[in-house]
């Protein structure tokens, strides 16, 4: 007769006519003795419980066998519950030594707890049928490791955790979509991401030291921390639906003509910059962190929307020639423009409030500021162009400049706030200056930053006797 199995189970049973052994076809087989034809009690052969993923088939020949198996059966199924729940995780770490561990997690839908992957581990490895991970997936020091996928996978917890891997090529998850934390560095091979569906949640994106060319995949709405670091070959950063960032933006270190676009950010934190090639935020219109930009090689710079941020530098970026920002009413911290050797004119024409103190230094001939109504901070303006002060001292004068001030045109030698060099090959001077008493706000421009099996075989073998 056909074998019965039995849903949500990994257990059937094949009745025949005549006969008394019941023969299983897989391992793990415990011994138990019935009533047979012929004996008062003999011999029932064996009863077995199959290993993860395949049946146990059994045959079964006499009524009492029938008998055995109408309560056997349901206590086996829920027996077989507790042993898959355990087999796909309790909370624990769970450890992947090689492929076929993995593949004893097949039929698991979910993993409970942290899945690690052993740095001993090499050539490729999948993780196949496996939907999500609660805790964190982490693959640390496998540095002969050149393959990692999880096509099912759509959710990490925890933090997805990548070191190490020297010579990993192949990054593929095309489900995934939601990550507690991203976490990768060292990945000096890896040049692509296989994200089909793209991760568009994650709390923290962490990408340091990889081969990545771009960032696709990366499909965030909103983030916490985005902080892409010493990324030799990243090419292109396109965040098309970004629009929001609770912590910081931070590009460093990267290939020197990365491009970034953030279409759509609309608010942040604090966003810094370092030696790309430009920055596209067209619906930026808020932060309550610092903007800064050092030694960037772009020749612009616009927000056109931006009204108000905290702290914000432009500094020594050689090739910038115009910053427009022609919304922008308030800076919540301090201003600086320094050793931007190309800047001719400075032109903020909303601006009506610097918390903190304002700090341009460099080689332009104008600095318009029509609207300024408040600096509660110092004042320094110097410049070895043909720059006129007079405008300036007037607002010191009237007590709308409320710190230490200082302006100085024609300068050979000018100066930032702090008395470093305010232009580009040039050494540090000093020159007059007139003031009042010290704002107490001064600018800040550095980078933020079970039931037993027994038991169960137990009551069975009573049943049986």
């Amino acid at each position: 007769m056909t074998p019965r199995h039995f849903a949500g189970s990994r257990f059937s049973y094949s009745p025949t006519k005549g006969g008394k052994d019941l023969k299983a076809t897989n391992s793990s087989k415990l011994r138990v003795d019935i009533d047979s034809p012929g004996k008062r009690r003999g011999p029932f052969q064996e009863l077995a419980m199959g290993p993860p993923g395949g049946p146990a088939v059994c045959s079964a020949k006499s009524p009492r066998t029938m008998g055995f198996f109408k309560y056997a059966l349901p206590a086996l199924m829920a027996t077989q519950a507790v042993f898959a729940a355990d087999d796909c995780g309790s909370g624990k770490t769970i450890s992947i030594e090689s492929q076929g561990d993995a593949d004893k997690y097949s039929s698991c839908k979910t993993l409970k707890g942290d899945v690690e992957v052993s740095e001993h581990i090499n050539g490729d490895l999948n993780i196949n049928g496996v939907e999500q991970i609660t805790g964190s997936f982490t693959v640390d020091g496998a540095n002969n490791l050149s393959s990692l996928a999880a096509s099912s996978l759509s959710s990490i917890g925890d933090t997805f955790k990548l070191n190490g891997l020297t010579t990993l090529t192949t990054l593929s998850f095309g489900s995934l979509n939601k990550v507690g934390t991203v976490k990768w560095a060292a990945l000096p091979q890896l040049q692509n991401l296989d994200f089909n569906k793209g991760i568009t949640e994650a709390d923290d994106v962490t990408i340091t030291n990889t081969g990545l060319t771009n960032l696709d995949g990366i499909s965030l709405k909103t983030v916490g921390t985005f902080d892409i670091t010493e990324n030799l070959s990243l090419k292109t950063v396109n965040v098309n639906n970004l629009k929001n960032a609770s912590g910081l933006i931070n590009f460093a270190g990267n290939m020197d003509s990365l491009e970034i676009e953030l279409p759509n950010l609309a608010g942040g934190s604090n966003m810094t910059f370092r030696n790309v090639s430009s920055v596209s935020v067209p619906s930026l219109k808020e932060l309550t962190g610092q903007l800064g930009f050092w030694g960037d090689k772009f020749k612009s710079f616009a927000a056109p929307n931006l009204t108000e941020t905290g702290d914000l530098v432009f500094n020594d970026n050689k090739n910038l020639a115009n910053i427009s920002m022609s919304k922008l009413t308030k800076v919540n911290g301090g201003f600086q423009i320094a050793r931007n050797n190309k800047l001719g004119e400075i032109n903020f024409p909303d601006l009506e409030t610097v918390t903190g103190a304002i700090d341009f230094s460099g080689k332009f001939d104008e600095a318009k500021l029509p609207s300024l109504k408040n600096v509660r901070g110092g004042f320094n303006m110097q410049s070895t162009g043909n720059f006129s002060c007079s405008a300036f001292k007037k607002l010191e004068e009237d007590k709308t400049i409320r710190g230490k001030y200082e302006c100085s045109g024609n300068k050979a030698h000018p100066t930032t706030k702090d008395g470093s060099s305010g232009a580009s090959g040039t050494s540090s001077g000093s020159g007059s200056s007139s003031s009042s008493s010290e704002g107490a706000s001064a600018m800040n421009v550095a980078n933020m930053p079970a039931m037993g099996l027994a038991a169960v075989f137990g009551a069975l073998v009573q049943y049986a006797l």
